[in-house]
C-alpha cells in the first residue's frame, strides 16, 4: 500500500495533542493529553519533558488504534511546540534538567549580561535583541547556577527537538527554531556562530545539528517504533515552533500577508522576504518553508488567558447550568450588548509581565476607569479590547518599517468570537479573516511533512485541501475613531505606572506578597 496517513503532533502549554490526517488532510482522530506545569516558586515554572513522550506515545498509540489504520500507511510524522525551552540531555538522551519555557522569568541577570556584552553582535547575526523571550538566557542559568547539571549536558534542544530525538536518536534544531529563539546561530551563514557562542559564556559542543524544516530529521527508529506505534523508518519532520507551524495552516505562505495567532498568549506576524527587515521591539523568525521568508512577530503573553482568567475568578454570573451555551460563547454574546469603549474601562493585559514592544516582567494586569456603572459584561468587553489594544502596538511597528498590513489572517480559539473579531478590525483598522483549520500547529506540521513526503506536490496544493476561510470582518469607521482615542489612553495608563510596577515588585519581594 502506498503510505497516505500525516501525523501532526503538538506539545502545547498545557497539553500534547496527536492529528492524524488522510492525504486530503481530513482528519481521521485527534487525541489529547494533558500534562503538569511545575512552579517551582513565583516567577518561575518547568516541565517535565520525559512526560512529553509518555503523552505522544499514549496518544499515537490510542489515535492509530481509533482510525483504525494499518500503522504501514502512515507516511510521515510532523512536530511542532511550545518554545524558548531548552532540554538538556547527556549522552545517552536523559534529560538531565527540568525544561525551563518562555514564562519563566528567572534569567533576567543573563539577558542583562547579553545586553550589555552581546546586543549588536547577536542583533547582527540573529536580527533579534537580549530578552527573556529565547531559549538561550535560560541555558545561561543552568550554567551560572547548577554547574553540575550543566557538565553533564551533550546536547540541548528544543521542545520539537526532544521528540524528534525520541523518534530519531538524533539530537537537532530546525532553522526556524534556531532563527529566533536560540541566540548562537547565524541568519546569514546557517551555522552556528563560535564568536558569538564563547561571548555568551556556553560551550560548542552543546548545540545540536542544524536541519532545514522542509528535510526531514531523521527517521524513527525500532525502539520509538516499539513505544508509538509508528513503523521503523518513517520520516519525521519538524514544524517549528506552535505558531509557526500554524502559519502553513492558516495559508500564511507569501510575503505581505499578516498572521495573528491567538491562544492562551498570541503573535502578531507579517511575512516578508526582505532579509533586511527588522526591529528590536518585534521578533525575527524563519519561516517553516524555509529561510528565504522571515516572520516578524511580536508576542503577547495573556491574551486567551485573560480571558479564562476573567471567566474562572468572576465569571459565575454569567453561566446558567440550564444553558446549552459553552462559556467562552456565553461571554462573547454578553459582550455584544455593549458598546465600543467597554464605558471607559481599559484592561492592561499583562498577567505574566509585559511583552512586545518592549519586556517588563515586573507590568501587572490592570483595570482602570471603572465606576458605579459599570457592568459585567463590560469588564469581558474591556478584557478583549485591552487584549487587541496590546497586539496594536506590535502591529504599529510593523507599519513603522514599511510594510502594508491590509489583511490579517487570524486562528486560535478566540477568533471564533465575532464580537472579538470585529473589535479586532476596528482597532486594526484592516481586514480580519477567520479560518476554520483542524487544530492548526498539528495540521501545519502534517503539511510541511505531506510536501516533503510527496503525499502532496508543493505547499500551494495543500492550502486549498485545508484551509477553510470562515468570517471576513472590515473596520467600522465610527468604531475606530472611539479606539483610536482610547489606544492612547491604553498606552499612556501603562507608561504611568511604570514606577508603581517597579515598587510593588520590591514589596513583593520584601514581603513574599505572592506567598
Amino acid at each position: 500500500m502506498t503510505p497516505d496517513v500525516l501525523v501532526g503532533i503538538d506539545i502545547g502549554s498545557s497539553n500534547v495533542k496527536t492529528v492524524l490526517f488522510d492525504g486530503m488532510f481530513q482528519v481521521l482522530t485527534s487525541r489529547t493529553q494533558e500534562y503538569e506545569t511545575l512552579i517551582p516558586q513565583p516567577g518561575w515554572s518547568e516541565y517535565r519533558p520525559d512526560q512529553w513522550w509518555e503523552c505522544v506515545c499514549s496518544t499515537l498509540r490510542g489515535a492509530i488504534d481509533e482510525a483504525n489504520i494499518e500503522p504501514e500507511r502512515i507516511a510521515g510524522v510532523g512536530l511542532s511546540s511550545l518554545g524558548c525551552c531548552p532540554i538538556p540531555m547527556d549522552k545517552k538522551g536523559n534529560v538531565v534538567c527540568n525544561g525551563i519555557p518562555w514564562s519563566d522569568q528567572r534569567a533576567q541577570a543573563e539577558v542583562d549580561f547579553l545586553v550589555e556584552n552581546c546586543r549588536e553582535s547577536i542583533f547582527e547575526k540573529c536580527k533579534n535583541y537580549p530578552t527573556t523571550l529565547n531559549a538561550t538566557t535560560h541555558l545561561m542559568w543552568i550554567k551560572n547556577n547548577l554547574p553540575e547539571i550543566y557538565w553533564q549536558v551533550h546536547k540541548y534542544t528544543e521542545p520539537t527537538g526532544f521528540l524528534g530525538q525520541r523518534f530519531t536518536g538524533e539530537y537537532t534544531m530546525d532553522y526556524a527554531f534556531a532563527s529566533a529563539l536560540d541566540f548562537g546561530f547565524d541568519t546569514r551563514s546557517l551555522e552556528w556562530d563560535d564568536e558569538l557562542i564563547e561571548a555568551m559564556g556556553l560551550d560548542r559542543e552543546i548545540f545540536p545539528r542544524l536541519h532545514p524544516n522542509a528535510e526531514p530529521l531523521g527517521c524513527v527508529t525500532a525502539k520509538a517504533a516499539g513505544e508509538t506505534g509508528v513503523p521503523e523508518g518513517v520520516p519525521v519532520y519538524c514544524g517549528s515552533v506552535d505558531m509557526l507551524a500554524a502559519t502553513l495552516a492558516a495559508g500564511a505562505i507569501h510575503p505581505g500577508q499578516g498572521f495573528y495567532s491567538m491562544g492562551s498568549g498570541s503573535n502578531m506576524m507579517v511575512i516578508t522576504d526582505n532579509q533586511q527587515v527588522a526591529a528590536p521591539e518585534l521578533l525575527s523568525l524563519f519561516h517553516p518553508i524555509g529561510p528565504h521568508l522571515r516572520l516578524l512577530d511580536g508576542v503577547q503573553g495573556s491574551i486567551g488567558y485573560s480571558m479564562r482568567w476573567f471567566r474562572d475568578q468572576f465569571g459565575g454570573s454569567f453561566f446558567d447550568t440550564q444553558s446549552e451555551e459553552k462559556p467562552f460563547e456565553r461571554l462573547s454574546n454578553a459582550v455584544a450588548q455593549t458598546a465600543p469603549g467597554a464605558g471607559g474601562l481599559i484592561y492592561l493585559p499583562h498577567l505574566f509581565g509585559k511583552f512586545h514592544p518592549t519586556l517588563n516582567p515586573s507590568a501587572k494586569g490592570v483595570f482602570f476607569g471603572f465606576d458605579a456603572t459599570t457592568s459585567s459584561s463590560q469588564f469581558v468587553r474591556a478584557v478583549m479590547e485591552g487584549c487587541t489594544f496590546a497586539a496594536n502596538q506590535s502591529l504599529m511597528n510593523i507599519r513603522k518599517l514599511g510594510l502594508s498590513v491590509d489583511e490579517i489572517i487570524v486562528t486560535g480559539g478566540p477568533s471564533n468570537s465575532p464580537q472579538w473579531c470585529q473589535i479586532m478590525a476596528d482597532i486594526f483598522g484592516c481586514t480580519i479573516v477567520t479560518v476554520r483549520v483542524p487544530d492548526a500547529s498539528p495540521f501545519g506540521s502534517a503539511i510541511l511533512t505531506g510536501v516533503g513526503t510527496g503525499v502532496i506536490p508543493n505547499f500551494d496544493a495543500a492550502i486549498p485541501k485545508g484551509k477553510r476561510v470562515g468570517n471576513i470582518y472590515q473596520p467600522n469607521r465610527d468604531n475606530a475613531a472611539i479606539y483610536e482615542d482610547l489606544f492612547e489612553l491604553y498606552q499612556n495608563t501603562y507608561t504611568s505606572l511604570l514606577d508603581p510596577f517597579e515598587e510593588l515588585a520590591a514589596i513583593d519581594r520584601k514581603h513574599e506578597l505572592k506567598k
